[in-house]
């Protein structure tokens, strides 16, 4: 886990983010930029967090990695509760809820 990552990584990670795997034997490895070679595990996984709230990263960085927006604002949340409650109370209210959401989003995407 690297946490607080601004919009640029060090370079030192190229070799992890684009996964440069050289197996010797039974072995799976890593060489890092600065030559040093590291063990590596198919189990392994690589986190980075961000507390910038629209980060820009380059088409490079971006083609190495797998971004997902976390972000939760107050609307999102209500939606979100208010579609749990009504599930538990009204199930086909629900259900009905979620069509029209469908049909608008349909709708936005022809226009």
């Amino acid at each position: 886990l690297i946490e607080n990552i601004e919009e640029e990584l060090d370079p030192l990670l190229d070799p992890i983010l684009e996964k440069r795997i050289v197996r010797k034997g039974k072995n799976a490895i890593i060489v890092l930029s600065d030559g040093k070679e590291v063990d590596f595990s198919d189990s392994f996984a690589l986190y980075c967090t961000s507390r910038l709230p629209n980060p820009h990263y380059s088409p490079e960085l971006s083609a190495k990695t797998l971004v997902i927006d976390f972000t939760v604002t107050m609307v999102g949340l209500e939606d979100q509760l208010l579609g749990k409650l009504i599930l538990k109370e009204k199930y086909e209210l629900e259900q009905q809820r979620q069509a029209l959401v469908e049909e608008g989003t349909s709708y936005k995407k022809k226009i």
